[in-house]
């Protein structure tokens, strides 16, 4: 074997280790992209179920909330529409996390939708449509936007309420 044999071999080789070095490292990036997906949906249940107990233990005032056709809450006594309050902006804060979660890939288009369409069930409810006028500017301007221009789902019966405070 020459000089210009072995030089070639050699090259050849080189390539095949990169390309091997480019396999592995694209296995790893993949392995991580699954891992944050999995944290990440984690992360989102154990945050339901955070909020499911609060607005569990407060289930009376929050509907009383979401069917209020009040836009200061009059209709509820000060303790309930803080209790109201505070659920709404926690919901709506873990729904925001969620569509920027799902905006940056971290949640895929299968597991959104289910979200979205219960997010918009609470969103098209008197109480939330006054809440979120005085509210609207804590949130991301991305988030707002998507919001804005949802469309009322066509029947919000007492029983699709309340199976949708119920989880």
């Amino acid at each position: 074997m020459n000089l210009e044999s072995l030089a070639l071999f050699s090259q050849v080789i080189g390539a095949i280790a990169v390309f091997a070095s480019l396999v592995f490292v694209g296995m790893q990036i993949r392995q991580q992209a699954d891992a944050t997906r999995a944290q990440t949906e984690q992360a989102i249940a154990t945050n339901w179920m955070a909020l499911a107990q609060v607005i569990g233990a407060s289930a009376e005032a929050f509907t009383a909330g979401l069917l209020s056709k009040s836009p200061t809450f009059a209709d509820l006594s000060d303790a309930d529409r803080m209790r109201f309050l505070t659920a709404l902006f926690a919901l709506f804060k873990h729904y925001e996390n969620m569509f920027l979660q799902f905006k940056k890939g971290r949640i895929s288009e299968s597991d959104w939708q289910p979200w979205s369409n219960h997010l918009e069930m609470y969103f098209h409810q008197p109480g939330v449509q006054s809440w979120w006028l005085l509210r609207k500017a804590t949130f991301s301007p991305e988030f707002r936007a998507f919001l804005d221009t949802t469309v009322a789902p066509k029947e919000l019966s007492p029983a699709a309420l309340h199976n949708a405070a119920a989880g």
